[in-house]
């Protein structure tokens, strides 16, 4: 007979109460189901009770006769499955509005995003990410969802254009803007920097203002760009910001930073 020592003992023991908690948390946490496509049903299931869910009546009127598919998907990431309705529209943008079940008022809601309903969503890492397609290139909205609030995290413009503009959303409702890389993958596109090649180079209000501010930059800042403008001269402009013992925001002359033109 086989002996099992009391260091593996332990460690088989903590193994199964651990799975166990995790089993117990599982079936703690509300369960959708949907019970039927034609006519819509839904109910929620627990492990003590279960119940029919009502459909919000204004969210139905709306989308009746517009989706084309309902399915259940934990988008959240809570284990909580959300309602997801797919929208009939063009095969480019495929858009959807979704339902999360809110445990306090045992009800559906709308998940409520501010570009409207998501388009060619997809979960990545903990987040939910919104494409769409607007001419040859596409827009991406990054979003966290907690306890049914859709708080923005990233917005991503003009993806295959060669630099992406980024908003970067604060908590307060303001966004810091930024160029970065462009890659299919948000999480991968990499703030764009330059060094200032100038002995000194002049900071402008404006790629159209007539004469400098009074602050300027030396050789070797790097600076974070923000956007690229072409003046009527033909002269290329930069927004940047540099980050030193203070922050400072403004235009510089292309031809002041190193590799400018290759953005």
């Amino acid at each position: 007979m086989r002996r099992v020592n009391s260091s593996s003992l332990i460690c088989l023991l903590m193994f199964c109460n651990f799975f166990s908690c995790v089993s117990y948390a599982d079936l703690s946490l509300p369960k959708l189901k949907l019970d039927s496509r034609d006519p819509l049903a839904l109910s929620v299931h627990d492990k003590v009770s279960s119940q029919s869910l009502s459909l919000p009546a204004d969210f139905m009127h709306e989308i009746e006769g517009v989706y084309n598919d309902v399915y259940i998907e934990d988008i959240s990431g809570s284990g909580v499955g959300e309602v997801v309705f797919r929208l009939a529209g063009s095969d480019v943008n495929s858009c959807s509005r979704i339902l999360y079940y809110s445990k306090a008022e045992r009800s559906l809601k709308e998940l409520v995003f501010d570009k409207g309903g998501l388009c060619n969503f997809r979960v990545q890492h903990g987040y939910v990410v919104s494409s769409y397609r607007e001419g040859a290139a596409w827009n991406e909205n990054v979003y966290k969802i907690n306890d049914g609030k859709v708080s923005p995290i990233i917005s991503d413009s003009c993806i295959g254009c060669g630099e992406v503009q980024r908003k970067e959303h604060r908590q307060d409702g303001s966004f810091v803007r930024i160029l970065v890389s462009d890659n299919a993958d948000f999480e991968k596109r990499t703030p764009l920097t330059a060094d200032v090649v100038a002995s000194r180079a002049e900071i402008f209000s404006s790629p159209e203002a007539a004469q400098p501010t009074k602050k300027y930059l030396v050789r070797g800042n790097k600076v974070v760009l923000l956007n690229f403008n072409q003046s009527r001269s033909g002269e290329t402009w930069v927004e940047f910001r540099y980050s030193g013992i203070g922050t400072v925001e403004g235009w510089l002359k292309c031809s002041d930073l190193e590799g400018c033109s290759e953005f």
